[in-house]
Parts: structure tokens; sequence; C-alpha cells
């Protein structure tokens, strides 16, 4: 079922809505939550209200990632263009960050940016759930870059290692920055966390370091033999 449009009383509902389902699945995981919860959350006496402006889970979360992905989108595109326009395809540093410093600067704009993270960090885990809309949050900027990268790892590795090299750095970094984002909204800390913009540079050196350390000798014979080649 699509999402319905409505006139603004019906859109403040569906703002409403919006909010407490963010809220709620951060907190709780995108299965965590009943749907009778983040309705009675959003302070709807009508027990249909969520269903007729969403159509269920798959619907919210729809509805969440496009609310989001506008500004991710963008600044994947500015940030690509940049390293294109400088120091082209070959730098791996510049790529890094278009994977690491979207995510890092929307955390700290606001609550809802930060349970926006949390909820799509929570949706990866239960890729049945509205796929099409987490794909879209993959976009053509981040999907080049990805690319790019592979290319230049696969100089000095099989590519099927450098593709398992990218998307495990690629989930690091997002649970990383998803458990950052739960740290700045806590009411108390046990440690004094440092600042966003240092975390999100310290996170793109570790994950240039991670994407670039040398193939050990023991992986490299091993991919040799399941792989068919060194």
């Amino acid at each position: 079922m699509s999402e319905r449009s409505s006139g603004p009383r019906g859109a403040g509902t569906r703002e409403r809505i919006l909010d407490a389902a963010e809220r709620l699945m951060a907190e709780r995981g995108v299965t965590g939550v009943s749907l009778n919860e983040i309705n009675t959350a959003a302070g709807q006496r009508n027990t249909a209200a969520l269903h007729y402006h969403f159509g269920g889970r798959d619907g919210l979360l729809r509805a969440i990632m496009r609310r989001h992905g506008p500004w991710l989108r963008a600044r994947h595109d500015e940030l690509y263009a940049r390293v294109t326009g400088s120091g082209g395809p070959e730098d791996v540093r510049g790529l890094v960050e278009v994977i690491v410093l979207p995510v890092a600067e929307y955390i700290g704009m606001g609550a809802s940016q930060r349970w926006a993270i949390r909820v799509w960090t929570s949706a990866l885990a239960h890729p049945h759930l509205a796929v099409e809309e987490m794909e879209s949050l993959v976009d053509l900027s981040l999907t080049r870059a990805g690319r790019d990268l592979v290319k230049i790892m696969a100089e000095g590795m099989p590519r099927e290692l450098a593709v398992e090299r990218l998307v495990v750095a690629s989930q690091s970094v997002l649970h990383v920055l998803a458990d950052r984002a739960v740290l700045e909204d806590a009411p108390v800390s046990r440690r004094r966390p440092l600042p966003l913009s240092l975390v999100a540079r310290n996170l793109v050196d570790m994950t240039v370091s991670a994407l670039t350390a040398p193939v050990g000798t023991a992986t490299r014979e091993e991919a040799a033999g399941i792989l068919g080649r060194s």
C-alpha cells in the first residue's frame, strides 16, 4: 500500500507519526516496536491512522528514508565531485570521506537525524524491509566512490577480498556512528567523548588503514585456493 496524500490536518498527523516512529525504532530497532505503540506515542486515538497514512511498517521505513535521504545524497554528491575534481579516483582518503563524513555530520544536526541513522543501521539487519528505499540511500555518488575504492584495492588483492573489505568497513562505519548517535543523546556518560568532528576524522583514518592494509600471506594463500588465483 502506498503512502496517502492529505490536507494540512492530515499532514500534521503524518509528521507526528513519523516523529514517533523514528524515535521508537531508533531506541528499540525497526522490528522491536509495534505499530500500535507508534500510533499511541503519536497521540492518535484512531488506531487506523498509521495504516491510513503509511500502510504498515514498510511504508513507515520508506517515509523515514525519504525524509532524510535528500540531504545525505546531496552531501555525497558534493564530496564525490570534490574528489573527482581534485585528487581524482586514486584519492583513497577522499573516497573514504564520501562514505564517512556525511553520516557523521548528519548525526550532529539534531535528534531526528540521529534517530534516522540508528533506524537505517537497524534496518540493514533486516534487508527484507523496504529494501528499495534503503538502497536509495546508497546513491550514485556513494556507489561510484565504492567502485573506485574497489578498483584501487584490487590492484593489490583479489577483487573479492577488496569487495569484502569495503562492505565490512562501510557497515562498521555506520555502526560506530549509530553508537555515537546514542551517546549524543545520552543524559550522562561514563567517559568524556571526543568532539564529533575529531571522531569522524579518526574514523576516516581507521577506514583508510583497514582498506589499504597489506594482505597477509595466509590470507592470500587461502584466497588463491578458494578463488583459483593469487
